[in-house]
């Protein structure tokens, strides 16, 4: 068994679950004192334009450190951009903010957004989010969801994808958030959207995990404990996603009407335990977060 543990604010929680420690996700990335001094420098070299500062899921080869990415996203969100990583490192909370502010004094660097991206420790990602001044999704290859950046209300899906919709999605037409996952051994997720005229399927996660052998032999067995925590950890972007995107729909909506998102039961707090746990130290981490701004707050 390997032990992840993730800071929620209140002090260090574990989150035990079991995985081979020959995965990539077990490999050290470099730090910031390795790679720090360089940044300023491959951040001229990129030209100016919109960055992004994101993290990654579940680093677990040191519990005070969290991935880091540093990705131009072209000059500008106004269009489709393909992300271009400039740094890719382990950094501490501290070394976190110290990057941020790096970013904002060079004058390379018009916006910095923030987010997520999909890959789980160390481990290669193929997709992520953006959030701040406007939300998104992309790929490795490129733009797939973005947010109009003068009128909120409007989504420009990607020239590459093909849509009925024409292009664009209008958040007032959208009637819930989806997220699908393939049968046993579960090696696709699926983000989507469905609005009046469409089941509209916004990105693919192609995520092998499983041995395909093994996989056979248990295909139709009750998932194990281990593989539910396992799932959890495979699927925590693309939910996450989900609720942003969520979010984002029901604040811009009329009377800011939530808009309902649909999981697969296996992954949900009801059918999952590792769920459950997670939720919970998520909700610990923000009420430890609430009071500790009471205290900090000064009438």
């Amino acid at each position: 068994a390997v032990v992840s543990t993730q800071s929620t604010g209140s002090g260090t929680k574990s989150l035990t679950y079991l995985a081979k420690k020959t995965d990539t996700r077990f490999l050290p990335l470099p730090t910031f004192s390795e790679v720090g001094s360089e940044l300023v420098d491959r951040v001229r070299a990129a030209g100016t334009g919109h960055f992004l500062h994101l993290t990654g899921q579940y680093y677990d080869h040191d519990a005070t450190l969290t991935r880091n990415l540093i990705v131009r996203a072209g000059k500008t969100l106004d269009s489709d951009f393909i992300p271009e990583v400039i740094m890719d490192a382990a950094l501490t909370e501290a070394e976190m903010k110290m990057v941020t502010n790096i970013l904002v004094d060079t004058k390379e660097c018009r916006f910095v957004s923030g987010g997520e991206v999909n890959g789980v420790g160390s481990e290669d990602w193929d997709h992520g989010y953006l959030l701040g001044t406007t939300f998104g999704l992309f790929s490795k290859h490129g733009s797939i969801l973005r947010q109009d950046t003068k009128n909120r209300t409007l989504m420009h899906l990607s020239s590459r994808e093909s849509s009925p919709l024409g292009g664009k999605l209008w958040l007032k037409d959208v009637e819930n958030v989806f997220v699908d996952l393939s049968s046993k051994p579960w090696s696709t997720q699926t983000l989507g959207v469905k609005t009046q005229q469409d089941r509209l399927k916004l990105l693919e996660v192609d995520d092998v995990w499983c041995d395909a052998a093994e996989e056979e032999d248990s295909a139709g067995l009750e998932p194990t404990h281990e593989e539910l925590g396992e799932l959890m950890l495979r699927t925590e972007w693309v939910v996450k996603a989900a609720a942003q995107l969520v979010y984002l729909t029901s604040v811009n909506r009329f009377n800011n009407a939530r808009v309902p998102l649909y999981v697969p039961k296996l992954v949900s707090a009801e059918a999952n335990p590792w769920v459950e746990m997670r939720d919970s130290l998520w909700r610990d981490g923000v009420k430890f977060k609430l009071e500790k701004s009471r205290k900090d707050y000064v009438p």
